[in-house]
């Protein structure tokens, strides 16, 4: 036995790809296509004790955190809105990079956590985002 409830939707109209009926679009556009990237990844050009380098993305943002903090140093709680794996960020930036990055482990109460200090000299020399 079948039961119609009032107001819903047939299956014909709800099934997958029965939208394609509805809307107007070219042959080869997809009403399943992912919509485009709402952010733009940063890209920063510095100089090293290497030599230039490029670095992108959330590793990119850690090395201008590093920059601008200087002998302060930075933490994850100071960079957790973005920074959610800053011991990782660091990790590629020593060993990728050649970068000399200094832990500072801070007690307080209930642990501890790091502090990260730039000790390599860094000049960014270009920016894109």
């Amino acid at each position: 036995m079948h039961i119609r409830m009032e107001g819903a939707p047939k299956a014909g109209r709800t099934a997958k790809g029965a939208v394609i009926a509805q809307v107007e679009a070219s042959p080869t556009a997809s009403i399943y296509a992912m919509p485009p990237r709402p952010y733009r990844r940063i890209v920063i050009e510095a100089v090293g004790p290497n030599g230039q380098f490029a670095v992108v993305g959330q590793v990119a943002k850690a090395l201008v955190a590093l920059v601008e903090n200087g002998a302060a140093g930075v933490t994850a709680l100071e960079v957790h809105s973005w920074a959610y794996r800053l011991g990782a960020y660091v990790h590629t930036l020593r060993h990728d990079y050649g970068l000399a990055i200094e832990t500072v482990h801070e007690d307080h109460e209930g642990g501890w956590h790091a502090r990260y200090r730039l000790l390599s000299p860094i000049s960014i020399v270009g920016r894109m985002s």
